[in-house]
């Protein structure tokens, strides 16, 4: 049997959508999970300026776009989202926002140019949160298309907006802020969901130049590296951040004495406008504010070529646990590229920036306060995201959970790492597996609402990616790991480029795990049904492959643990029996251990 056809095989036990089928039988995806030798994918430049009317709430923008389609199709038409159309009134949404959220227009299109032609309003297809445009001279093969693009919008008020939004008159965060041409793809072509505030990313990989005019008492932390930082800060604060660049410990660029002391940051008196670059990344967000405190280090993160990342805090005076922020995440980082994923953080900046909730961007975090607890989960989680979806370009409007489950999997074991205790987000799964819920990873997220929609993202997968971290142990998980992100990196996988990938990786065929985990209706919950002198006998009342964990208590007051990964289901066997190393009469048996998730704990200790 060929290479191709044995790799073949082995999927057939994986249910596979046909429009995903297609793109094996043209090549552009491999079998054995590697891109396929016919494998592409479009790309866009954007040289940007922003404006930010504060008095007024508006962001002004405009932007020159390159955009080139790599694909063997020919285009008849180009796809704009306009992502803050959320908040044009009447717009689709998963949940309700903040009435004065709410304005008649959206995004108001002030200038469309392409190829320096003015295309009028009535030829534009304005729906949901995009905008098509036919192109009179369709774009072929291997061609790109300028497009210049004018437009204002009225930012939300924090409260009520999901992931952004105004905190105060100068304190902003701003994602989603600029019309941004929408992935064209082997599997789908044109991607189609609309940005309704639940589900999140689906970008192209592409450079970005962007000016960002503010307010001269404002400082901007932005994506990307800050290009003209000797013309913005005063002498004493450009030193101050040029030390921060190289430093192990915490500089403290702006600090609460220097507010104290009313000393002056910047340079300019009235405006001044703040450049950053940032390359083959999916977006570009950005943050503001005129009294937050900012701390900064660097951390190496690849320790072959001594590479440093810069770390920042930005935060209000009174958020009293960001001061351990920029320490948390230069640690995070560190340990990220070290240990798990154990792929060096592959970007030359970070920023967390306290503004609410928990959302990531790349290279920005827009995190809320945690005090009085510890900021640490919520900080490496967002930071983690930097794996997954941005240097793995995924669809998590369709797969949230290869993000968003990845990220929950490392908040643990990286939080309880940096704690020294267990202190990472576990999201007990156990608590709502098996109900009506409870829906296989691979029903496509843009299908889902929550609570199913936060299950199947962050629950189940979390718990997946626990039980075959303990099967494979760390060497081989890492293997994996990293041989995935490196086939991956600044590219489009989906499921199946990730089950094949470990597959092939690991040396086996895991379809045995994958199936019940992400295709299938069920949960899991181990038993113990008996003891006998042959050994305890266990049985896998669910359908899922889990760990086997546990205690047996003797009658002498002894104990005895027990570790078993999932793959002794591997066969579909329904029970095991776990042999007994004493002669020692047992008093009880207790099935159990926190990463370890069963559905039903009263059938875990015996005797009943």
């Amino acid at each position: 049997m060929c290479l191709a056809a044995a790799y073949g095989s082995w999927a057939q036990s994986l249910y596979m959508p046909r429009n995903i089928q297609r793109a094996y039988q043209r090549q552009t995806r491999s079998w054995d999970g590697r891109p396929g030798p016919k494998y592409w994918q479009n790309r866009a430049e954007y040289r940007m300026e922003a404006l930010l009317k504060m008095p007024e709430r508006e962001v002004h923008g405009q932007a020159a776009i390159r955009y080139f389609n790599n694909s063997p199709d020919t285009l008849k038409n180009i796809r704009l989202k306009l992502a803050h159309d959320l908040y044009r009134k009447n717009a689709p949404r998963a949940f309700d926002l903040n009435p004065k959220a709410i304005t008649e227009e959206g995004v108001e299109l002030t200038v469309l140019l392409i190829r320096e032609d003015t295309v009028e309003k009535s030829q534009w297809r304005r729906y949901a949160t995009f905008l098509d445009v036919p192109l009179e001279e369709p774009l072929l093969p291997k061609q790109t298309l300028d497009l210049f693009v004018g437009w204002r919008f009225q930012m939300p008020p924090a409260a009520g907006a999901p992931r952004e939004g105004i905190y105060d008159s100068t304190t902003w965060f701003v994602p989603y802020w600029y019309p941004q041409v929408a992935v064209y793809d082997d599997l789908h072509g044109w991607a189609d969901v609309p940005y309704t505030g639940l589900q999140e990313m689906y970008n192209d990989f592409s450079n970005y130049e962007v000016r960002i005019t503010v307010p001269a008492n404002v400082m901007v932390w932005a994506t990307g590296v800050w290009q003209n930082p000797s013309e913005v800060l005063q002498e004493e604060f450009y030193q101050r951040y040029l030390r921060a660049q190289m430093a192990d410990t915490i500089v403290a660029i702006f600090s609460k004495q220097d507010y104290v002391d009313k000393r002056s940051f910047f340079r300019a008196t009235e405006t001044h406008t703040f450049e950053y670059r940032a390359e083959d990344v999916p977006d570009f967000a950005f943050a503001t504010s005129s009294y937050y405190l900012w701390d900064a280090t660097s951390v190496i993160v690849d320790t072959a070529s001594n590479r440093r990342a810069f770390v920042s805090a930005a935060y209000k005076p009174q958020s009293l646990d960001f001061r351990h922020v920029c320490r948390i995440a230069a640690d995070a980082l560190r340990l990220m590229s070290q240990w798990l994923p154990g792929y060096p953080y592959p970007y030359p900046t970070m920023t967390v920036f306290n503004g609410s909730g928990g959302m990531e961007f790349p290279m920005m975090c827009n995190n809320g306060s945690t005090y009085p607890g510890s900021p640490t989960g919520l900080t490496v989680h967002e930071t983690a995201h930097t794996y997954f979806p941005f240097l793995t370009g995924i669809n998590e409007q369709d797969y949230a959970w290869m993000d968003e489950g990845w990220a929950s999997f490392l908040d643990v074991l990286v939080t309880d790492s940096l704690e020294g205790k267990p202190t990472g987000r576990l999201r007990n799964y156990a608590d709502v597996a098996g109900t009506d819920a409870d829906v296989p990873p691979m029903v496509l997220s843009r299908h889902l609402s929550s609570p199913a929609y936060r299950i199947a993202s962050y629950n189940r997968p979390q718990a997946a990616y626990f039980a075959l971290y303990q099967m494979l142990g760390y060497e081989r998980f890492h293997r994996c790991m990293t041989e995935y992100i490196q086939r991956w990196k600044g590219k489009h996988p989906q499921p199946f480029d990730f089950f094949f990938t470990w597959n092939d990786v690991a040396g086996e065929n895991l379809n045995w795990f994958w199936k019940p985990w992400f295709f299938d209706w069920g949960y899991p919950d181990l038993a113990v049904v008996n003891v006998t002198k042959k050994g305890i006998l266990v049985e896998n009342t669910g359908n899922f492959p889990q760990t086997v964990s546990g205690v047996v208590v003797y009658e002498d007051g002894t104990e005895q643990t027990f570790w078993y990964s999932a793959e002794v289901w591997k066969n579909g066997q329904k029970t095991f029996v776990i042999p007994i190393r004493r002669r020692a009469a047992v008093k009880q048996v207790r099935l159990g251990h926190p990463q370890v998730s069963d559905a039903d704990a009263s059938n875990n200790v015996w005797p009943r």
